[in-house]
């Protein structure tokens, strides 16, 4: 807010919606104590519940995910800590609704917890909150790989016992703020909304995810006052505090729905700082033809590719819903940095 109403914004403003609950990350740690004693390196997923203070329970593996497991099988899974190990691939947005189908199985179950393997390397966690708002069903750990592989090679010989402690908690429903500025177009009857999310995941400082993207949409919006440029169509720039959870890009969606037919087009910045190489529109092979030709001034910077594969695991999914074009920046891939706690400033290109 400070900085837009710096560059001569004055209409920028916040506006508020219901969060159904309040979720306070706490620490959490974890050890093997039975055959050996080591440390874990374990980290929480967002919006899921905590132990009952330290817990000692023994490990067990499912193994390749089955949604669709016989009745009465996932029963083997009570008291234990499960290891999960689905790893993430192409298709994004199945294997994190895959992630979501097991959790609520093993909590039926009565598991004590979800070991869920990490993908990242050099013994990093990978934690989200996709899928688990307004409340997860169970805790749910991202585990190193490399310790994931000890639990397995300990569980080969016989049975492991772990301590986990977890302390989140959750209080009652809150009041969060979006904030939302215009830039009016010579033709105010249609829209034009450019987004990032301004959270961050706590472990480290949310350097490409996304303070980049904020820091994009912050500088654009300076340049275009600084030059006195007005667009064809008004601008909305739209920042919002998190996305993994997404009621904030929702609750923007039902306040504005009576302006969703003016709305032209959604550009969203949550790439990371890196070379951008053009912009994915989500299947839509109905804009194809149209956006290569609007990108094509962008071919000696070589970000004039059109990308047609889809997700729903950003700040993107609301509006494809609401069957509004999107166009997400894409600049490549941050993956090893992403939700870990290398997200740090110094890992951005300046």
């Amino acid at each position: 807010m400070k900085t837009l109403k710096q560059v001569r914004f004055e209409n920028a403003r916040t506006e508020k919606y219901k969060l159904a609950s309040t979720w306070q990350h706490g620490p959490t740690t974890g050890e093997i104590v039975s055959p050996v004693q080591h440390a874990l390196v374990i980290g929480s997923y967002g919006w899921v519940p905590g132990t009952p203070g330290p817990v000692e329970v023994a490990i067990s593996d499912l193994g390749p995910a089955v949604i669709d497991a016989p009745k009465g099988a996932w029963g083997r899974y009570r008291g234990t800590a499960v290891i999960v190990d689905l790893r993430s691939n192409a298709l994004s947005s199945s294997y994190v609704g895959t992630r979501q189908v097991v959790a609520k199985q093993l909590a039926k179950a009565g598991a004590a917890a979800m070991l869920f393997v990490s993908d990242k390397p050099d013994r990093m966690v990978y934690t989200s909150a996709f899928g688990f708002y307004p409340r997860g069903p169970l805790p749910i750990l991202s585990i190193a790989s490399e310790d994931a592989a000890l639990l397995r090679r300990l569980l080969a010989k016989g049975s492991v016992r772990v301590r986990i402690n977890v302390q989140n908690s959750f209080t009652g429903p809150s009041i969060e703020r979006n904030v939302v500025a215009d830039l009016p177009g010579e033709d105010t009857r249609e829209k034009v909304l450019v987004t990032a999310h301004f959270d961050d995941w706590d472990p480290a400082q949310g350097a490409n995810d996304n303070g980049a993207g904020v820091a994009v949409i912050l500088e654009a919006a300076r340049i275009f006052k600084r030059l006195g440029i007005r667009p064809k169509h008004t601008f909305d720039l739209f920042s919002f505090p998190g996305k993994s959870s997404s009621p904030m890009a929702r609750a923007y969606v039902e306040q504005h729905k009576n302006e969703l037919d003016e709305t032209s087009a959604v550009f969203n910045i949550d790439c990371g700082a890196l070379q951008p190489l053009g912009f994915r529109i989500h299947g839509r092979t109905d804009l194809e033809v149209a956006s290569r030709k609007l990108l094509t001034p962008l071919a000696p910077l070589g970000a004039d590719r059109v990308y047609l594969d889809a997700d729903f695991d950003s700040d993107q999914e609301t509006f494809i819903v609401a069957g509004i074009p999107i166009y997400s920046l894409w600049a490549g891939d941050y993956d090893a940095r992403h939700h870990t706690i290398i997200d740090t400033f110094e890992v951005l290109i300046h």
